[in-house]
């Protein structure tokens, strides 16, 4: 995905209407949708397929930087899973929990740069969902990947 394609930027999603669901609301009073980390991270939904795939823009912020001045690579773990976790609660409309992640790095992100993941499905079950993502930069270069796999959570 080009993340300098001005198309982006109309193809955004509604966030209010995207995390609203009554009858979740009603099931699970004490789950709060958006997360918090996901607001606190600046987070952006740009593209949403149904039980396909999600695509979350993120901006890189200077107090996420480690000492050589990119971003830390537990921020962006925190991204890809700020991005299955969306993914999975609008497809499954249950608390999902993440019981495994892999990212592998590719090359750093620097402030003022937005990384843009996009997720997808790679297998569904009643029980389970496994997860794969792409994070790219402003230049559309791959920074990393990353798989999950994330149980539906049936109190």
């Amino acid at each position: 995905m080009n993340v300098n394609d001005t198309s982006l930027g109309s193809a955004d999603v509604n966030m209010s209407e995207f995390f609203r669901d009554e009858e979740f609301e009603r099931k699970y009073p004490d789950v709060k949708t958006p997360p918090n980390c996901f607001l606190a991270s600046g987070a952006r939904i740009i593209a949403h397929e149904p039980n396909k795939s999600l695509t979350v823009a993120f901006p890189v912020q200077e107090e996420q930087t480690n000492p050589i001045g990119s971003l830390q690579g537990g921020i962006l773990c925190s991204f890809f899973d700020d991005t299955f976790g969306p993914l999975s609660f609008v497809t499954m409309r249950k608390p999902c929990v993440s019981i495994d992640m892999t990212v592998n790095f590719i090359r750093p992100a620097r402030p003022g740069e937005t990384i843009v993941i996009r997720a997808e499905f790679k297998s569904k079950s009643r029980k389970l969902l496994q997860l794969y993502a792409e994070a790219h930069n402003d230049k559309n270069k791959l920074i990393a990947t990353a798989t999950t796999k994330l149980m539906v959570y049936e109190p």
